[in-house]
Formats: structure tokens, sequence, C-alpha cells
């Protein structure tokens, strides 16, 4: 009779015991710290794909910029007084390659290299907001007609220092269409 009246009161009981209220809680927390974690980390990655955008399309700006010289004859890029040298380039009302930085080798060590951020542009000083990128273009000889052009660019996120690299190979085509002319007359 007695085994009867405790097993009645064991499953009878209204409400939790310590126990199990320390175990859902605790499943509780689990399942929120992994919706943390999960959120924390698409921001973050979310954060390194917008820089990494930037990143790619300053590289190219600065590819297509030298291009645009070459293609506007503004720069005789082929006659050798361009190789093997680094440059700053804006791509604005009025860019050029004259802007050589003389004894720099590495685009960590170039001041000049820092991009500012103005009126929505990412330009080589000029008093903008400061960003953390910074974009040298350096100009290799292939041969004769073909120049290799490198836009490095370098940044620095959550105190790490990243760079990228685009290469891009012109040749001059205003040199052979000239010669197809002559050719075909």
């Amino acid at each position: 009779m007695r085994g009867i009246s405790m097993r009645k009161r064991f499953f009878n009981q209204q409400g939790m015991t310590l126990v199990e209220t320390t175990v859902a809680l605790g499943i509780l927390m689990v399942g929120i710290m992994a919706s943390l974690v999960l959120m924390l980390s698409t921001f973050n990655f979310a954060e390194r794909n917008e820089q990494e955008i930037i990143v790619v399309n300053l590289a190219r700006e600065g590819v297509e910029a030298v291009r645009a010289l070459r293609n506007n004859q503004a720069i005789d890029l082929f006659d050798g007084s361009y190789d093997n040298k680094n440059y700053i380039i804006d791509v604005d009302e009025n860019f050029n390659l004259d802007n050589e930085l003389f004894g720099i080798t590495s685009i960590e060590d170039c001041a000049d290299c820092a991009l500012m951020l103005i009126n929505g542009r990412y330009l080589h000083g000029g008093g903008g907001a400061g960003t953390n990128f910074k974009r040298m273009i350096t100009i290799e000889n292939v041969s004769s007609s073909e120049k290799k052009i490198l836009s490095r660019i370098s940044w620095t996120h959550k105190g790490e220092t990243h760079s990228f690299l685009l290469e891009a190979n012109l040749t001059n085509w205003t040199n052979e269409l000239e010669n197809i002319k002559l050719f075909n007359q």
C-alpha cells in the first residue's frame, strides 16, 4: 500500500523540479548562443565581401585608367619611359601618369598611395575621408609592343594587412593598325 501512494505522488506532481528547469534553460541558452554566433559570422562575412568588391573594383579601375591613357594616346606607353616604375593614378577629369613614385618599391611603405573617399570616389589625396585602401600601379616591359600593368591594392581589416594584385597585358594595337593600313595600300 505504501509503494502505491509514493508512486501516485511521484507521477502526479504539479510543476517542474529544479533539475528540469536547469536542463530546459541550458538547452534554451545553447540555441540562443548558436543563433548569435550565426548572426555575427554573417555580419563578418558580409563586411569582408563588401571590402573584396571594393578592392577588385579599385584594382580594375587602375588597369582601366592606364588602358584609357593608351587608347586616347595621352601617353606613349611604349616609348620605354614608363617601364619598371610605380605610379599613383586617379580616374578623374584630368588623370595622367605624371605621379611617379620615386624610390617606393612596396605599397605598404607608400604614404602617397592612400586613397581618400571624395564625393563617392576613391582618389589619392585631396582631403577627403580617409580609407584603409592603398593603390599603386606598376608598368613592366614585356616586349617592344607589350606592357604588363600591375594594379596593387593593400588594405587593413581588423588589424590584418591584406593585398590584392591584378595583372593585365596591354599591346601597342595602334602601331599594329598602322602597319595593317600600310600593308593594304
